[in-house]
């Protein structure tokens, strides 16, 4: 039986200087740009699907027009019977 570790060996990368307190390595500014330019770019992207769902209708709304066109039917149907009834 195999475990995670197994399966996914750890990667062999720059490790963080330790000892004289910096704590970097010579890619960790790049590295930590381009996660900003992600996260920058996330931001934008979850704003304009907020935007595009405000405009969309919520499902309360929908559910109220197909209970209105159902009680109009209903109507309808009443009206139609009744006229039925009287022309008897």
């Amino acid at each position: 039986m195999s475990s995670a570790a197994d399966a996914f060996p750890p990667r062999k990368q720059n490790t963080l200087k330790s000892g004289d307190g910096n704590g970097i390595f010579d890619a960790m500014e790049a590295r930590i740009t381009k996660l900003e330019e992600i996260a920058d770019d996330t931001r934008a992207a979850l704003a304009m699907i907020n935007v595009k769902l405000d405009s969309k209708p919520d499902q309360g709304w929908i559910i109220n027009i197909i209970c209105v066109i159902f009680g109009l039917v209903l109507a309808a149907i009443a009206a139609t019977a009744g006229i039925f009834t009287l022309i008897r």
